[in-house]
């Protein structure tokens, strides 16, 4: 809009000259500033309105400060100013982020660097307090030293394990902090997320072995239990044995057995003698032997 009438400014003013300065038919130039009074006017109306047109963007405010002193607030849209006299300052107010960092100690004297996502936005009913009391930027001086703070007092609460192990309780107590410390300066903080947990080599290779030596507890816990269950299943399998065994002891009796012999005699023996007597250092015939019993 304001090159519109930058435009307009500058065809006035150029039709106004025009018709100040006429020629003759004789090729004389005559200056007759009343015919171009009117164009003249239009174009200090135009200039009027250019340096007097503002328009405020979506998502801020404009602060108008009239002499220095803040006067009102304008609504995003177009707006006119009283020229020479006022100036409109743009403040945000849709959300931004900032993300500090602090390293702070833990209640057990351990050192951890804490990284922080803030969220915020400035409340737009008081763009004009934000302008004049916070020089329309609060990021460096209130918000990020209040993070900082809030890092250092919440931390001091948990050990290091706590830190990690209760990690959205941590964060809740820091936005709460947060929260707190910037309402009263017309800051709304929306979310704190907590980015990063660092802890010092030491503490890390102190994590690191007292997982490592959890790891082999478990193990250890899990082969005892194996080794149990085995012998467990060995003295069944013994006991199932051996009750087996009383149970085929308990079935033999003395015809059983010979029964059980002949069966073998009938499935082994063929029928025939054998031709050698295998009872001395030498085998005998077998007819030998018959015929020495029945010489006795």
């Amino acid at each position: 809009m304001g090159i519109m009438f930058l435009i307009l400014f500058l065809a006035s003013l150029a039709f106004g000259f025009y018709k100040t300065v006429q020629r003759d038919l004789h090729g004389n130039f005559s200056v007759r500033p009343e015919h171009g009074a009117l164009w003249f006017g239009m174009a200090v109306l135009f200039l009027f309105m250019m340096l007097s047109f503002i328009s405020v963007p979506t998502g801020t405010r404009a602060v108008v400060t009239r002499f220095g002193n803040v006067n009102r607030t304008l609504e995003p849209g177009a707006h006119l100013l009283l020229p020479f006299a006022e100036f409109a300052h743009e403040i945000n107010v849709q959300t931004q982020t900032v993300k500090p960092s602090e390293h702070a100690s833990s209640h057990d004297l351990q050192v951890v660097a804490t990284e922080v996502t803030l969220a915020f936005h400035y409340d737009p009913n008081y763009a004009g307090y934000i302008y004049s009391q916070l020089a329309g930027d609060a990021k460096d001086s209130v918000i990020v030293p209040s993070i900082l703070e809030a890092i250092k007092s919440t931390t001091a609460l948990y050990d290091a394990q706590a830190l990690i192990s209760e990690r959205p309780k941590v964060r809740d107590g820091i936005e709460e902090f947060v929260k707190a410390r910037l309402a009263p300066y017309h800051i709304i903080a929306e979310t704190v997320s907590i980015t990063d947990f660092n802890f010092s080599e030491e503490f890390n290779r102190s994590i690191e072995a007292k997982v490592t030596a959890q790891q082999h507890a478990e193990k250890a816990q899990n082969d005892l239990q194996r080794i149990q269950i085995e012998a467990q299943q060995q003295v069944a399998q013994a006991k199932g044995e051996a009750e087996a065994l009383k149970a085929q002891r308990e079935q033999i009796t003395p015809e059983l057995l010979q029964l059980r012999t002949i069966e073998m005699m009938k499935e082994k023996w063929d029928g025939r003698l054998p031709e050698n007597y295998y009872g001395g250092t030498a085998p005998l015939p077998m007819m030998e032997v018959f015929r020495k019993h029945d010489n006795k």
